[in-house]
């Protein structure tokens, strides 16, 4: 028996959609309001949520483009005039930004004064390479017994700038509720990668190795989400 993808889809899809939602009551982004500033311990909580959500999210994604029958169109090459390609010596991210520039980017809200929405990212980011837990000034400091070495810890009730975060929310709220037209954007991706035109940037929208929030053993919904959705996304993805 074949596995019906499109049930699969649609009940991780609702899922994410209830997630997206308490988010969003969570943030106190209403009516096309949003909060500047959250609290510190609020601002965590649903960064705690939101980041296993959007990993899901795009391996959703993946999985509707890869098992959805999607009119990708023709495949053209982009213009070396397109002023949407990006200038020779600009950074990755720039390019992907460029290559995945379709379908939901670039549209203006209808009011004027609303903050701009960016379209949701299909691409994990890489994995960070930060510098050193310690610096050397931090290292040399050890055998200084004066040396002040630990900040106390912020309040919790401290209010902090929330305004990617809700951007992040909206981003997340609105691939969901057009997720054909996501998983559109990453079928032409993949179809201009098949027929072998653009930069090969990236030949996967996952990175490697398990994404951030996944546990063996599941506790709460969105866990479980990226769960599934992790499993059956590389499976959609490796088996097309």
């Amino acid at each position: 028996m074949e596995f019906d993808w499109r049930r699969a889809i649609d009940l991780n899809c609702e899922k994410l959609c209830d997630i997206a939602f308490r988010l969003l009551v969570m943030a106190g982004i209403q009516a096309g309001r949003s909060n500047p500033f959250l609290p510190r311990h609020l601002y965590l909580r649903i960064l705690a949520i939101l980041r296993p959500a959007e990993f899901a999210a795009r391996r959703l994604i993946a999985m509707a483009a890869c098992k959805l029958e999607l009119k990708v169109g023709p495949v053209r090459p982009r213009s070396p005039t397109d002023p949407s390609s990006p200038p020779r010596g600009e950074d990755t991210k720039a390019c992907e930004r460029s290559e995945l520039a379709e379908v939901g980017e670039g549209q203006n809200d209808a009011a004027s004064t609303a903050p701009r929405i960016p379209a949701f990212a299909l691409f994990d980011p890489f994995k960070p390479f930060p510098e050193p837990w310690l610096t050397p000034e931090e290292i040399a400091a050890l055998d200084n017994p004066s040396a002040r070495l630990f900040i106390p810890a912020s309040p919790p009730n401290e209010p902090v700038d929330a305004r990617a975060l809700g951007r992040r929310i909206r981003a997340l709220a609105n691939a969901l509720t057009d997720l054909d037209g996501q998983a559109l954007r990453l079928a032409r991706w993949r179809a201009r990668r098949a027929a072998g035109f653009g930069k090969p940037v990236r030949l996967s929208p996952f990175r490697p190795g398990l994404p951030p929030g996944w546990t063996k053993r599941p506790k709460t919904e969105v866990e479980q989400v990226l769960k599934e959705c992790n499993y059956l996304g590389l499976e959609a993805w490796d088996t097309t």
